[in-house]
This record gives structure tokens, sequence and C-alpha cells, in this order.
């Protein structure tokens, strides 16, 4: 018997069981599907978090003190503005090191009030963190100098004080020191917002010398960075901390964070579920596996006559075990191509509707294709055998 014909056989009993056939298929299906969505999210996943590093830059840290409760933190161990300054002669690879205080006060304007997390700054903050500027603009270099009585705010605290209105040069009280709102910007979307100090929605930003007048006080929360290099991050970070260490005579006393952190966090995470999800499938298409095998032994049985007549008219072991074999690939191989075609359809409806990329692995589509035959090989060859081993006579007289 040729390959085709023997072919030909399988399909058409594969055609005449046509319920059994795609409930056998069904377990492959789902398997083979599970692995090529996952896959393709999670590429898409970690492909938007590569976005997300690049809308924040790869090359930003922030470097602040350890917490009271870990270390015991004193006001000598505090960063000041002195600080910045050294830090920034000292490492070249540094482009730009820039103080930042934060803390969190009422915002009072006409009969309406907020609250919100005032940040004193520099005019470089809005560029190092790449925020965009809805309306006006950010405060200046001169307005710096000057400890000007300006206040730039984001989106959150314009709805809560202005509603719809106009906020450009209206004047509202923190702390009851009066600060003339120059500008608004833009919502932050970007991966490097989750290092801000404090969880809190809505900020305000002042010059830093604005911000000391406001407070009584000059602490300096954390000094906010960015390399020329993204190959000078770790080693400007860990230099940056000795130097702080040596300054304020102190041992390990400085943290630091950088998107990166979050990246490998995250794809930490993603590889974790990936692989359970992955382990769920495999199940999946084990059982699969097991059912074709089932089914395969039950179409041995229920065929028994038919093998001894094929025999009787001269059909070798081979050709027998041949066309089992197929069967069983068919089942496996067909269940492989429609699971990876629901695999891709929801992987590609998935990444829609979060708006990521969606990212095929044609490394995954190669590994459904193969297991699928390994399966049917695997899962097929005992049945098969079992009905090629069948003796004609024994085979002729089954009832």
């Amino acid at each position: 018997m040729s390959l085709f014909e023997a072919l030909r056989g399988a399909l058409f009993s594969l055609r005449t069981n046509k319920l059994r056939t795609g409930l056998t298929m069904l377990g492959i299906i789902i398997g083979i599907a599970a692995v090529i969505a996952v896959v393709t999210i999670g590429l898409g996943g970690k492909a938007a978090i590569m976005q997300e590093m690049e809308k924040s830059g790869v090359n930003l840290f922030v470097l602040y003190p350890k917490s009271t409760s870990q270390t015991g933190l004193t006001e000598e161990n505090r960063l000041t503005l002195s600080d910045s300054e050294a830090l920034q002669r000292a490492l070249p690879q540094a482009k730009t090191l820039l103080p930042a205080s934060v803390d969190y006060a009422a915002l009072e304007m006409s009969q309406k009030n907020s609250s919100a997390m005032i940040v004193g700054t520099t005019p470089e903050f809005a560029v190092l963190r790449r925020r965009e500027v809805a309306k006006g603009r950010f405060f200046s270099e001169e307005e710096f100098e000057a400890d000007r009585r300006v206040v730039v705010i984001d989106q959150t605290l314009t709805d809560s004080l202005f509603g719809a209105g106009n906020p450009l040069g209206q004047q509202v009280m923190i702390q009851n020191v009066p600060c003339r709102v120059i500008g608004v910007l833009a919502k932050d979307t970007s991966a490097f917002a989750q290092f801000d100090v404090s969880p809190q929605n809505s900020y305000a930003y002042v010059p830093w010398g604005t911000w000391t007048d406001i407070f009584q006080t000059a602490r300096v929360d954390q000094l906010e960075g960015a390399t020329n290099q993204e190959s000078d991050l770790e080693t400007t970070i860990s230099r940056a901390k000795q130097i702080l260490n040596v300054r304020h005579g102190t041992t390990d006393q400085y943290e630091a964070y950088n998107v990166q952190q979050l990246v490998q966090s995250t794809n930490k995470i993603t590889r974790i579920l990936t692989s359970i999800i992955g382990l769920v499938a495999g199940i999946s298409l084990f059982v699969g596996g097991i059912g074709i095998m089932n089914i395969m032994l039950v179409s041995v049985t229920e065929r028994t006559r038919e093998i001894g007549l094929r025999k009787a008219v001269g059909a070798k072991e081979h050709d027998i075990l041949l066309q089992f074999l197929l069967e069983a690939i068919v089942l496996s191989l067909v269940g492989g191509v429609v699971g990876i075609a629901l695999g891709v359809g929801s992987a590609l409806l998935t990444a829609n509707l979060l708006n990521w990329p969606p990212l095929l692995s044609g490394w995954s589509i190669l590994f459904a294709v193969t297991f699928s035959l390994a399966v049917g090989l695997f899962f097929g060859y005992y049945p098969a055998l079992k009905a090629a081993k069948l003796e004609p006579i024994t085979a002729l007289r089954y009832e």
C-alpha cells in the first residue's frame, strides 16, 4: 500500500465519524491555542513595556535615602542641594542630576480647595521626565533662580480646582503662599511615574526655592538624574551611592530606582505567569493525546473484522500500522492547525483590546506543529501496532 492510499483511507475513516473526530481533536486544539496565545500575548506585553521604557527614558534613575525604619535616618543623612552639585561634578557620565522635594499640602482658589503633592524641583524636570505641557509652560531658569511664586499643575488638579475654566494666570494659595499658575502638564502615562515619592494622583510643581519658602525646610527628598549612555546606568548609580555615603559619613544609606528594575520585575512576573499557563496548556495537550489513543483503541476494536479481511486478502502488518498511525497523526495535525488559528486570533484580539503590539512567534508556531505531530506518533503508535498484530483468523471471527 502506498503512502497516498494509506492517507486517503485514514481521511475516509475519520470523515465517517465527524463528531467523534472533532471531540477527539478538542484537547489538542485547546492546548495548542493556549500555547500560541500565551506566547504571543507575553511577547506583546514585553514589547509594550519596552515602549514605556522608551517613553520614560531607559537611562533615568532616582537616588533617595533609605527609610527611617531601615536605618534610623537623621537630618545629617538627608540629601542636600550641595549633594546634587557635588555628584554632577564627580559624575561626568551623568548628563543631568537635579534635586526634588515633595510634601503634601492644601491648595485653595476662590471658594474651591484641593490637596496635592507639591514638588519643588528645577526647570530641567520636565525635560528629564519627558513631561508634555498641555497648556502654558514650565517655569524658566530665571524664575527658578529668583524663587518666583509660580506653579505648574497636573490635569487632575486642574479639573478639581478650575473645572472647564482656564487656569493660566490664576492665583492659588499653597500653605497660605500665593502662587500664579503658569502651566498645566499632560497626564503622565509613562512607566517612570511610579517612582514618584507618593502615590497621590494630584501634583503641583514649583521652583525648589519657592518650595523651601512654602514648607520652611531645605530638605531634598530625592535626586533625579540621567546618564548619557544606557550602559553607564549601573556604574553611575553605584558610584553616586558611594559618593553620598562618603559625604554623609554613612554606610549603605542610599538607594536607587531605575526603569530597568521595573522591566526586570515585570518580565519575571510575565515569565512565571507564562510558565503556569504553559503548564496548563501542556496538561491539556497530554489529555488530548490520551483522548487520541483512547479513540484509536476504540476504532481498532470496531474495525477488527475489517482488519482481518484486509489481512486475509494480502495486507501486510506495516500497511495496517501505517493507516492507523496516519489516522492518529491527521487527528493531531488538524487539531494543531485549528489550535494555531484560534491561538493567533485570540492573541491578536487581546493585543488589540490592550493596545499592545501583536508579536507572533514563529518558533511557537513551529513548536505547535512539531508537538502535534509528536502527539500523533506517540499516542497513535500503540493502537496502530495493536491493529497490525491482530491475527487474520481471530479478527474475522470477532463479533
